[in-house]
């Protein structure tokens, strides 16, 4: 895969693969209708809770929420790993890359949104949650700089460099706190 490639590449995955951890964690059909009307909502949700104004350890309110955040994430999930496949294919057309790219980001923003509308209840899931936004908002980052008209996706700038690496770290610490929580949690 070429650098452009890479680049695009890692922008339209940089969300992805914080998803993977919960790919195969399937919530029961009711609890997927109650995570869709609740992610769909326009209110705000909870995120600005601070860990210490939630539950801690309280095993009933973590599946609860855990379930509610795997449904957006399995389908944020559902949604990238189309797009790679036709990211893929399209290696050779630059005006379908960009395409792509375009679909990618607003998968990202529309995920953002609907993981911020969540009440959340346990301290455990909020914290993956707020490591989620932060995610985010650095892949729009990403995803911003790499639109703008002097990008070289060839030598991407040191900032575009140092915020690939820090999404890598985040999707890293996501994906293993949310393994080890559906794993214990998980139905």
């Amino acid at each position: 895969m070429n650098i452009t490639n890479k680049v695009l590449f890692s922008c339209l995955i940089s969300s992805s693969l914080m998803f993977i951890a919960c790919s195969e964690q399937k919530a029961d059909t009711a609890q997927n209708k109650t995570s869709e009307t609740t992610s769909t909502a326009t209110t705000q949700g909870n995120w600005k809770s601070k860990a210490t104004e939630l539950s801690t350890a309280n095993a009933t309110e973590i599946t609860t929420d855990l379930a509610q955040l795997n449904q957006i994430v399995n389908h944020a999930n559902t949604q990238a790993l189309q797009l790679r496949a036709e990211l893929q294919s399209a290696a050779l057309q630059p005006e379908k890359r960009q395409h792509i790219l375009l679909k990618a980001n607003d998968i990202q923003v529309k995920t953002q949104q609907q993981i911020m509308a969540l009440n959340l209840k346990s301290s455990e899931v909020q914290s993956l949650r707020t490591q989620m936004i932060d995610n985010l908002i650095t892949s729009q980052k990403m995803y911003t700089l790499s639109t703008a008209p002097d990008f070289d996706a060839n030598a991407p700038s040191d900032e575009f460099e140092q915020l690939g690496k820090r999404s890598m770290a985040l999707q890293q610490k996501i994906s293993a706190e949310m393994d080890a929580l559906n794993q214990h949690y998980g139905k």
